[in-house]
């Protein structure tokens, strides 16, 4: 069997793959958000902890099944290396069990570790959307931002307390960010400051669109309404116009 033979079977084995997982990764990458998001805004019970860390066994075996059956590992590897970053940012957690890091845990390391768990958790998130929905379009990107806004106001509420305090107050600041609308409460930490400005870096590059596709919408139901009256209207010009043939024949017939 040559090369290119084989690299075509390999193809269609990832794909074939792709199709069987796609659904329970999706679940699984949901319950992972929701686990990340309570992980930051309350801590995780034993139980939850170890759930996590089951779903994260799971989504490491799927990396390396796909890197193992991918023809170009290097390609693979490229394209899949914010993946590989995700996966590895919970092993991270070992290294608090050694006591030469409790030094280390008494900076800013757990920030700076939790900014990173934010950010590979956004990553997540687009990969999920991005897989549970197939067309690119406005629903696409209000559910994903929904999703980044949650897991920012997490993220954002473990950097900022007591700045804000509560998780309703961090979302709804991240919301205001989001909506390019803002707050007068500016954050505090050197990671909150980071992550404030990739939401807003994110909410720039999207929101302009979100407005144009909605502002569109409206228009276009606004199109469809005026469309559907027309087509009435000219209906009932229709049926006085016939009401009126027949007038003009009952009374032609009459003259006779």
């Amino acid at each position: 069997m040559d090369k290119n033979r084989l690299n075509e079977e390999r193809v269609e084995l990832l794909s074939q793959i792709n199709s069987l997982f796609d659904f329970p990764l999706i679940l699984l990458s949901i319950v992972w958000l929701i686990l990340i998001i309570l992980d930051f805004v309350y801590g995780l019970s034993p139980l939850l902890q170890t759930a996590s860390t089951v779903i994260w066994g799971i989504f490491i075996a799927d990396f390396f099944i796909e890197l193992y059956i991918a023809p170009d590992k290097k390609v693979y590897l490229k394209g899949n290396w914010l993946i590989a970053l995700s996966l590895f940012v919970p092993a991270l957690r070992i290294f608090s069990l050694f006591r030469g890091f409790r030094v280390i845990k008494a900076t800013s390391f757990i920030r700076s570790f939790n900014l990173v768990r934010v950010l590979s958790s956004f990553n997540r998130s687009i990969r999920t959307v991005r897989t549970a929905m197939k067309q690119r379009g406005l629903e696409y990107v209000l559910l994903l931002t929904a999703l980044i806004t949650s897991i920012g106001a997490a993220g954002m509420y473990s950097f900022e307390r007591p700045g804000l305090s509560s998780y309703g107050d961090a979302f709804w600041w991240t919301a205001m960010i989001m909506t390019t609308i803002g707050s007068d409460y500016w954050p505090k930490t050197v990671e909150g400051k980071a992550l404030t400005f990739l939401l807003s870096v994110y909410a720039f590059a999207i929101f302009g669109y979100i407005t144009a596709a909605l502002a569109s919408l409206l228009v276009g139901k606004e199109k469809e309404t005026s469309s559907k009256e027309i087509t009435e209207l000219r209906q009932e010009v229709q049926r006085l116009s016939n009401e009126i043939s027949r007038f003009l024949e009952r009374e032609k017939n009459n003259f006779k």
